[in-house]
């Protein structure tokens, strides 16, 4: 996990790195956290980042502006703005930051806030363990198109690519958010995300793909649907 910190006050970004080394250490988080004072440079990072903590006032560049570049690179960034004025907040909002933060810090609603950030990148990615050579590859859950079997073997469909896992249909369907993908077929679970059609018995996603609802899938399909549509 790569983590920025940025903010122009040496001693806030001090005692916000040494918080957040400490939350990770006692969760045994694997991480990687960039700490600097210069936003400038935050935004020319070629590596996208899980989690930032940004001051929202800097000079050169302040944190709304910094916050836009960086989601660029990782539109599912998980975001916490520091700010002691309210007239930013409706722009940080636009960004759905997780959580405000005013100097001094307060060490238990800084932690609390990161369980939810936690939470939120967790259910955010999924781990495939790739059939072609045995090796971890992580995707984002919203860049997949649907999983389905084909030839006996687990299919995940992506937006860029498709890959063959040795992870069970099943289980890896159950790793998925729920509120967002749907199993139309007993071998087919979509991203309701990627839909660009809808008929009562088939579906057309944004690659041009159709995928047949089964029969009797199909009332209960047709009633998710619509209140996924209320939803989002």
């Amino acid at each position: 996990m790569r983590i920025l910190i940025c903010d122009d006050e040496q001693e806030y970004l001090d005692m916000l790195q040494s918080h957040v080394k400490e939350y990770m250490k006692n969760r045994s988080i694997v991480c990687q956290i960039i700490a600097t004072a210069n936003p400038v440079s935050a935004a020319a990072c070629r590596e996208p980042f899980d989690l930032a903590f940004l001051d929202i006032q800097m000079e050169g560049m302040d944190g709304i502006a910094l916050a836009r570049k960086l989601r660029e690179k990782n539109p599912k960034l998980a975001l916490f703005f520091i700010t002691n004025y309210e007239e930013y907040q409706d722009e940080a909002m636009d960004l759905q930051a997780f959580r405000f933060f005013s100097k001094p810090f307060n060490a238990d609603r800084l932690y609390s806030g990161l369980d939810k950030a936690m939470e939120y990148i967790d259910q955010s990615c999924v781990e495939l363990y790739l059939l072609s050579d045995y090796t971890v590859q992580r995707v984002l859950t919203d860049d997949i198109l649907y999983i389905t079997i084909e030839g006996r073997k687990t299919k995940v469909q992506t937006l860029e690519k498709s890959y063959f896992v040795r992870d069970n249909f099943t289980e890896l369907c159950q790793k998925l958010p729920a509120r967002f993908f749907y199993q139309i077929h007993k071998s087919f679970y979509v991203n309701l995300h990627h839909i660009q059609t809808y008929s009562y018995a088939e579906l057309y996603l944004v690659n041009g793909e159709h995928i047949p609802i089964a029969p009797r899938r199909q009332a209960a399909f047709h009633k998710y649907w619509f209140e996924y549509l209320r939803r989002f």
